[in-house]
């Protein structure tokens, strides 16, 4: 049973001065068995050209969070919660958690 999608940035965070936003992403499935959890992890690639819009792509692709290694900006963090997606940073303890399991850091 699959309890949900969450898109990490490859780079670990959601925007780059000189590139703008992020466009690959490690997508994670947890989902949990009688053994535990586990997870299954596959790349996405957002296209800005198929779809302007990053929270369009998250949504379209079943996403609700994005883990972030770096502190993401306040207002994209305000933007991403406005449409629906849930923006976690370095400072959360589920960030690290879940960051360490896949030894993102």
């Amino acid at each position: 049973m699959t309890t949900g999608k969450i898109a990490i940035p490859y780079y670990g965070t959601l925007s780059h001065p000189s590139s703008g936003f992020e466009r690959v992403f490690f997508i994670l499935e947890q989902e949990n068995s009688c053994t535990g959890k586990q997870h299954q992890v596959s790349m996405g690639i957002w296209d800005a050209n198929k779809t302007p819009l990053l929270p369009a792509w998250l949504h379209q692709n079943g996403i609700k969070q994005v883990v972030c290694s770096a502190a993401p900006d306040h207002s994209l963090v305000e933007t991403m919660l406005k449409a629906g997606i849930r923006v976690l940073g370095e400072g959360s303890d589920k960030a690290r958690k879940i960051l360490k399991s896949l030894c993102l850091i």
